[in-house]
Parts: structure tokens; sequence; C-alpha cells
């Protein structure tokens, strides 16, 4: 009954667009002057870290990345692996908690539970295989959320196997989540299957994004920097597999890219991927990262680190590219560590502002970008 409601809900989609013509774009300069022009034409203010509320809060709630989606007019954080106080008898241990915003962009509202497993975002689906010893537990990535309607939403997984004593793992595939408002938190169901197996590339993890009938996924894989690019109409195509399209690059890597249909295995990922300005044709980043649409440069903004040192942001006229070479923010003499960038355009209350955080395995540090261009 739950897979008949839900593909109801999918099948009437509303079409999100995110550009608003009309408005001029701002050109920046090249990525070396941008350096310079710190401080004057544009400028980083660290806000503080993310605070939680309530119990677990006041306990040292922490962990790996935490994204924002805005779904039903609430805003929403969906995270990585979390405990309170690197100890997971603190409050618990959860693979992938979401949980409400509020009004401050820096605060999430964890006050409805004392037990961090509590909010469990994306449990494996009842026919998913067992974990096999020496695995014993279930591991869930999760992609950020995008709206399919007013009241639901849709996102991916990739689900692992793990728990071994040597920290080993095993990768079992991408699947299709659909996201709806719950009483205290925002709940994460499958309806079937993985979308994939184990050998493809892990679908939409890096970040998704929902323009006019189209869901973009992206995730980083390949060779060093090479983030891909996959599309699907917004409806219960997402649940098939083969109605997916990837941009394809030819070997020459000159030659104009074309979509192809179907999800790609890992193995040829190289074969895939947008392409930017850099020498490379390649993004400078080996982490997580967000897609959204810049109201200020009237383009689309693509953000990423390098593990533990720079932040980056690439800018183009399509979802898919070309993009421009990369602009960095912060670097390891800024004292901050790039890890699991997350941009949050919807706590902005002006065009040339821009909220982020990142930071790993510990406190989420908040920051405020701002243009004046």
């Amino acid at each position: 009954m739950m897979f008949i409601v839900l593909l109801t809900v999918v099948i009437v989609p509303v079409v999100i667009a995110w550009p608003s013509m009309g408005k001029k774009a701002i050109k920046l300069p090249d990525s070396d002057t941008f350096i310079r022009q710190n401080g004057t034409k544009w400028q980083i203010q660290y806000v503080g870290n993310i605070k939680f509320t309530g119990s677990i809060g006041e306990l040292g709630l922490g962990g790996d990345k935490c994204r924002s989606s805005f779904l039903g007019g609430r805003h929403i954080w969906n995270c990585g692996d979390m405990e309170c106080a690197s100890d997971p008898f603190k409050c618990g241990f959860s693979m992938g908690p979401a949980f409400y915003g509020t009004k401050s962009v820096s605060v999430i509202n964890t006050t409805a539970h004392a037990n961090v497993g509590d909010f469990q975002f994306a449990p494996p689906w009842h026919g998913d295989p067992k974990p096999v010893p020496p695995q014993s537990q279930y591991g869930m990535d999760t992609s950020n959320v995008v709206p399919i309607n007013a009241t639901t939403g849709l996102a991916y997984v990739w689900e692992i196997t793990r728990g071994a004593p040597d920290g080993s793992h095993l990768d079992q595939g991408a699947g299709v989540v659909f996201v709806t408002l719950g009483e205290t938190q925002p709940i994460a169901k499958r309806v079937g299957p993985l979308l994939t197996g184990s050998d493809s590339v892990a679908v939409g993890i890096f970040a998704i994004a929902r323009v006019q009938q189209y869901i973009y996924n992206y995730n980083l894989q390949g060779p060093f920097g090479n983030i891909l690019v996959g599309r699907v109409e917004a409806s219960d195509a997402a649940l098939s597999a083969s109605k997916y399209e990837y941009l394809l690059y030819p070997p020459d890597n000159k030659t104009a890219p074309i979509w192809t249909r179907g999800i790609p295995a890992a193995k040829d990922a190289a074969n895939y991927g947008m392409r930017t300005t850099e020498s490379s044709g390649r993004f400078a980043c080996s982490q997580y990262g967000s897609v959204t649409w810049s109201r200020y440069f009237h383009k689309y903004m693509l953000m990423c680190n390098l593990f533990l040192d720079f932040t980056f942001f690439y800018l183009a006229e399509n979802p898919w590219g070309p993009w421009t070479g990369g602009y960095k923010l912060l670097g390891d003499d800024s004292g901050w560590l790039g890890y699991g960038v997350s941009a949050h355009p919807r706590w902005s209350t002006k065009d040339n502002e821009l909220y982020f955080s990142q930071g790993p395995s510990g406190p989420l540090n908040m920051f405020k970008l701002t243009f004046h261009y």
C-alpha cells in the first residue's frame, strides 16, 4: 500500500525553476585577482559552530557532514555518522540522522529525543541482504533532499554493510528514498530494492538539485576531481535505472559531450564527468559539496572541498556545466579544515550573501560569504 501511495505522489510533480530571468549576470575576475580582493570585493565571516538543542545538544552532539534542504515550508538537515562528544555511550549513535532546522541557520532542533539513534533518517529496506560476518551492521550515506511536490521530497542513499573488527566495509549499491515531514523529524523510506548494485557509481552522494522537470545528481568518482552528473525526470522514472542519463565525454576530451542512457559502472567513471576551465578540465576537489542556483551571479554554483584543506566554488550557465575554474574561499592558511561543505541558501536574506558550513567529525563550522561586485 505504501508503494502505491508514494508513487501517486511522485507522478504528479511540480515544476521548479531556479533561474529568475531579467537580471544582468555579474562577472568575476580571474582566480588570482579574486584571491587578492578578499576583504574588499568579497569576505567571509565565521558565524560560529552549529548548535543542537535539547539534552543531546548539551552532551556535545557532533559528527560528520550535515546538509540542509527545504521541503513543505520546513528546513531539513540530514547528516552523516553522529554521536555525542565522540562517545556512542553518551547519547547513542546514528548512521545518518535527520532533523528540522530553526529560524537560525546555525541552530538545529534536536529536542524531541535523548538518543540520536531515534532520529534515524533512511533505514535499510526490509528486503535488503543482511550483513554477513565479519560485517555486522548497515551504513547509509545520504544526499540532500529535493522536492517532488509541496509535501514529498526525494533523496539518494549509498548503502554499505560494515562493523567488521578490521574496519572494512562492503558496498551494496545506490537507492532512492522518498522524504515526508514527520511530527518530530523528516522521514525517509525506500519502497523497493536498491536502484543499482555495488558496482555502480554512487548516485547523487556529492549533491542533487531539482531544476525544472529534472533531478540532477552529482557524484565524485574516477580520476582526481572528476565529478559526474546524471539526471532523471522528477517522477516515478527515478525508480528505474534505465531512465537515467549521464553526461559522457569522448576519449579525446575535446568533442562535445553527449547524454547517454543508464547509470555508469564505477569502473567506467573516468569516461563521464563535467568539465571546467582548469588546465586538467576537472575540479580541484576530493570531498562532498553542494550545487545551488546563485541569485547574485545568476548562475549555478558548485561548492566542494579538497580533503581537510581548500574550499572552492565554481560557476556555470547550466547545471551540467561547463564550469569556470575554481575560486578559493578557504585554505590551510585560514586555519579551517575543509570537509563536507554544504551551502544553505534558504537562510540568506540578500542575494549577495550565502551561508555555508563544513567540518570533519566534530563541531560543524558555519560561515557567511558576502560579495560586493
